[in-house]
């Protein structure tokens, strides 16, 4: 849906540092914080790739028992065509009615241990051999993957209600039915609203898949039950597998389908409906309340579809939450359940003043893996970002004047994982700056003997030495990660001119444009959004190549891309001023 291999004798590139960047002029509506990070414990860095660092953080999962005055039942909702989706109610035994939290699974409700799959072999399966730092997370054990916990929401006042997609666990599905998921979702909200236990108010909850479900619930118009939802890290209309960049990736969905789904498809009813990957979004109808946590730790995954959706929706009333740890551990610490809790006590419970002090926009800004502050602001990206232009040379340099000599970089599909197979340019800061928001790169590009190609492009941060600084990505699993990323494959570069920035490049994934032979084109190519702190002395790196191996920039979620074989000559210079667009914030 959304879804390079010839030899090259490669170029050495000198890598000659340039100038600094001045600090943005434009006053910026956010204000600074103390820094606040409980880990701020210095720590040896590896070696790109290595796992020496995972293997010293084990994965942590607690869980815990839900109290006896927690009733679960399970019951079966009817829809409008004649089937049933099962559900699991949690509540309080005996209590007066609540409002409810609501999601639905494509995992089955009822198993608790898919958690598991994140840990190291054998237990484990994430593609890559496991190895993946969750954090530490706490739930009770009724708690099924990426759903609100019963454990924590029904002892504060409220009602849990997992439902299983059609044709997942327990539900019953209908696939030739002309009956879409938002239409399943006033059907569900409307049974809520009758049961005894209920006051009628529901809101939603969820990670990752389990957002894609509240986009569609909550798309206008929305289910008049429905007063809030909290999207936390989810997709929607780019998938799972990053295809907002137009190169096919192979591993990541086979194995959510293989191990995360396939085994919770009920094979006595129907097969399932259109899932997540499949459902039609437009989150820029959605005017329900909403809570919003987009990182800059999940750019494998959520990163670019959750900050896009919150930019979209046209929610008179909407906060952004952002970090840079583990997308599970955040989402069910005792600061972001807080935080949730407040949010929906305003909107479920009535308590208006519930929100008071919560910034609209909070975000994170790393300077390393563990240090950050954190700021808050009005908007996003931040108002009074500062857009500032990083030109490449010939030396190998970023510059902030274009240069009139031209020249040309060479780099191929293959040898993958060779350093010297690709282009770097590196840029050196001669002030403290925050670099906050989207990065853009335009490039021109030519393809040797080959109609198409791909390029990933890689934003990385050296400390003073020339060390590499990691953070934590791929849902803060993995923890050498890069600035920030992005890819792109040559013949998908048509944008969509209406939703297109300079600095965020939209692609319209509507056209094939293979390359000529001798032409050179021009690409604009979106990186995943960021904050990073860069010293006076510390440099951002740009890596630009044709290739993709597992722990460079990608780890946890190991990325299997389906690449094309081309030799690639990157144009800079002269007639063709390529550059990387940097958003400069002042807080």
């Amino acid at each position: 849906m959304r879804t390079i291999r010839r030899f090259l004798t490669t170029l050495s590139l000198l890598i000659i540092s340039a100038g600094g960047i001045l600090p943005a002029s434009a006053q910026s509506a956010a204000h600074s914080q103390d820094a606040k990070n409980s880990g701020n414990i210095p720590e040896a860095v590896p070696s790109e790739g290595i796992k020496n660092w995972l293997s010293d953080h084990p994965f942590n999962l607690v869980k815990y028992s839900l109290p006896d005055n927690i009733l679960e039942e399970e019951v079966f909702i009817p829809m409008r065509d004649g089937i049933k989706l099962c559900a699991t109610v949690f509540r309080e035994k005996g209590g007066a009615p609540v409002p409810a939290i609501t999601t639905a699974t494509p995992y089955g409700k009822d198993n608790f241990n898919q958690w598991d799959l994140f840990r190291d072999p054998p237990v484990g399966t994430v593609p890559g051999g496991g190895g993946f730092y969750m954090g530490d997370v706490r739930i009770s054990d009724r708690t099924p993957f990426e759903a609100p916990d019963p454990g924590f929401w029904v002892p504060n006042g409220y009602a849990v209600v997992i439902v299983d997609l059609p044709g997942v666990g327990k539900s019953e599905s209908n696939p030739s039915a002309n009956i879409s998921h938002h239409d399943r979702w006033i059907d569900i909200m409307n049974w809520i609203e009758k049961q005894s236990w209920s006051t009628g108010k529901v809101g939603m909850s969820g990670v990752s898949a389990l957002v894609a479900t509240q986009w569609i619930a909550a798309m206008s118009p929305a289910p008049k039950q429905l007063k809030a939802f909290i999207a936390w890290e989810g997709i929607n209309e780019n998938g799972p597998g990053g295809g907002y960049g137009g190169i096919p990736e192979k591993n990541f969905a086979p194995w959510i389908a293989k191990d995360l789904r396939g085994p919770y498809i009920n094979p006595n009813t129907a097969e399932p409906e259109l899932g997540p990957d499949d459902w039609d979004f437009n989150v820029s109808t959605i005017e329900v309340p909403a809570l919003i946590c987009a990182s800059f730790s999940d750019q494998e995954l959520h990163t670019w579809d959750t900050f896009n959706a919150f930019t979209r929706i046209q929610s008179k009333d909407k906060w952004l939450y952002n970090h840079r740890r583990q997308k599970w551990a955040v989402y069910y610490s005792e600061e972001a359940l807080n935080l949730q809790k407040r949010f929906m006590d305003k909107y479920l419970k009535d308590e208006q003043n519930a929100m008071d002090g919560v910034p609209l926009v909070r975000l994170e800004i790393n300077k390393d893996r563990f240090n950050y502050k954190v700021v808050e602001t009005t908007d996003w990206p931040v108002p009074g970002t500062e857009y500032k232009k990083l030109y490449l040379n010939a030396a190998n340099a970023l510059t902030s004047n274009p240069t009139d000599q031209s020249a040309t970089v060479a780099f191929n599909s293959s040898p993958v994982g060779n350093s010297e197979n690709r282009a770097v340019f590196d840029y050196i800061f001669t002030q403290d700056v925050d670099i906050v928001g989207y990065m853009s790169v335009k490039l021109y590009i030519e393809a040797i003997d080959a109609n198409d190609a791909d390029l990933f492009i890689g934003v990385e941060k050296l400390d003073k030495n020339g060390d590499k600084v990691y953070f934590f990505s791929s849902s803060g699993g993995n923890a050498n990660g890069p600035v920030s990323r992005g890819w792109l494959r040559v013949s998908k570069r048509e944008l969509n001119t209406e939703r297109s920035t300079p600095w965020q490049p939209i692609l319209s994934m509507q056209s094939n444009q293979p390359l000529k032979q001798g032409e050179v084109v021009e690409v604009n190519i979106p990186i995943m959004p960021s904050g990073t702190t860069f010293r006076a002395g510390e440099t951002l790196r740009l890596v630009v190549q044709s290739w993709s191996v597992p722990g460079q920039w990608e780890g946890g979620e190991t990325r299997d891309w389906d690449t094309v074989s081309a030799e690639v000559k990157l144009h800079i210079g002269g007639n063709y001023n390529s550059y990387l667009l940097i958003p400069v914030v002042s807080f």
